[in-house]
């Protein structure tokens, strides 16, 4: 969040030497998808198994990460007899787990975003609208320098790579019609997900960073906690962006072997 359908190869290319075939799409408001401001995470991911008929494909993994967390285990609920397994890392918690304090621990720009909410939609555009103005066309380096509250070291250090550049073309392409994809993003992630986590009956691979700051730790803990049948890799050393950009190959790897046992 935001993001969109163009590859970025620093991620992608992991996945594809493992000889998996990479289907995505922009959510609805991002790139050239047209918006639905009211959207739940479980309609994204309706949409998501719409494509997969479409492509007439029998059986397939989710990944999510990030703000795609929470799509990958709705798409996991809502196909289930589809999905064989389940990849997430750095995902969001739903928003009133219980015992989970939702911002604690993140970036100061991110519990504005978030509790903006509670203000109404006014706030919440204006909040998204300041955001994306901070990563719409600009440097990777301009990027980490005007939101710094949700970049550790070690994601800095990744986004000065050739992953920053793959980010950028992706986030563009998102922004590129507007915030309204972001917009229906946040309200979703921040509002019902549309699906229960009991109907996530898929095995799922569990990754997060303990030095994440812009989905916290905490996150990945309770969703360890609550989640039907996962496994789960808490990293110490890791944040929100390292994490995926160094260990995505790894992760799948772990998946295969899980779901070839």
């Amino acid at each position: 969040m935001p993001g969109s359908a163009v590859p970025m190869r620093t991620v992608l290319d992991p996945v594809l030497e493992r000889g998996f075939r990479v289907v995505t799409y922009s959510r609805s408001g991002y790139g050239r998808s047209a918006p639905v401001p009211s959207r739940t995470v479980a309609e994204s991911a309706a949409d998501g198994a719409h494509l997969i008929d479409h492509l007439d494909i029998d059986r397939y993994c989710t990944f999510g990460w990030s703000g795609g967390g929470p799509h990958a285990l709705a798409t996991a609920a809502v196909d289930a007899h589809r999905v064989s397994g389940v990849l997430i890392n750095a995902s969001f918690a739903p928003p009133t787990a219980p015992g989970l304090d939702f911002l604690a621990g993140m970036g100061e720009q991110n519990k504005v975003q978030f509790g903006t909410l509670r203000e109404g939609e006014r706030a919440a555009r204006a909040a998204v609208s300041q955001m994306a103005a901070a990563v719409r066309g600009n440097r990777p380096e301009d990027v980490t320098a005007h939101l710094s509250s949700l970049f550790p070291e070690v994601d800095v250090s990744v986004m000065a790579s050739g992953f920053g550049a793959d980010n950028a073309s992706n986030m563009d392409h998102a922004l590129e019609a507007g915030d309204e994809g972001w917009f229906a993003d946040l309200r979703a992630l921040g509002g019902d997900w549309g699906f229960d986590l009991a109907d996530v009956v898929a095995p799922v691979e569990l990754w997060h960073g303990e030095l994440d700051r812009m989905v916290p730790i905490a996150h990945g803990e309770w969703l360890s906690r609550n989640l039907t049948d996962v496994r789960a890799h808490l990293e110490p050393d890791h944040g929100h962006i390292s994490l995926t950009v160094e260990k995505v190959g790894s992760m799948l790897d772990v998946l295969t072997r899980r779901l070839n046992q």
